[in-house]
């Protein structure tokens, strides 16, 4: 790669200050301090812009295609990334919703068995009141 190929880049009025039509430009929506007449650069056969400019301009494209290459390149980084992080939460969201669906089926059984405890232990109530019930009235009875 030669120096010139990429480097640091620099101001459009610096890189164009030179060719006419940038001039033109930038005089008609800029006010742009008078310059000194400058030495004739080398232009293209239809006398508008020079080599320079050309070659700058060329450098700049050249800039902003490695910029958006750059640009696209950690993208598709952060991209994988965030892919690999989404599996993660997907996941761990998979497990937990698992976990909690075995918890309230758990909760569920025992709520159940709490039930057919708490009935048994009507039954055996109930069972046991007709007992007394019965009692009191033999007690009565023998009592008269």
């Amino acid at each position: 790669m030669s120096k010139s190929k990429l480097k640091v880049k620099q101001s459009y009025s610096k890189s164009f200050g030179h060719s006419p039509t940038f001039r033109k430009v930038m005089e008609k929506w800029f006010w742009i301090k008078p310059q000194r007449k400058r030495v004739a650069h080398a232009t293209c056969e239809h006398g508008r812009v020079d080599y320079k400019a050309l070659k700058v301009l060329a450098i700049k494209q050249a800039n902003t295609v490695q910029d958006l290459g750059n640009a696209i390149l950690a993208m598709e980084k952060n991209r994988a990334k965030e892919k690999l992080e989404l599996e993660h939460v997907k996941k761990d969201a998979a497990e937990r919703l698992n976990n909690q669906k075995a918890t309230i089926i758990e909760l569920q059984e025992e709520v159940r068995s709490l039930k057919d405890d708490w009935r048994m232990c009507d039954e055996a109530c109930d069972a046991k009141q007709q007992e007394l019930i019965a009692l009191r009235k033999e007690v009565k009875k023998n009592a008269n």
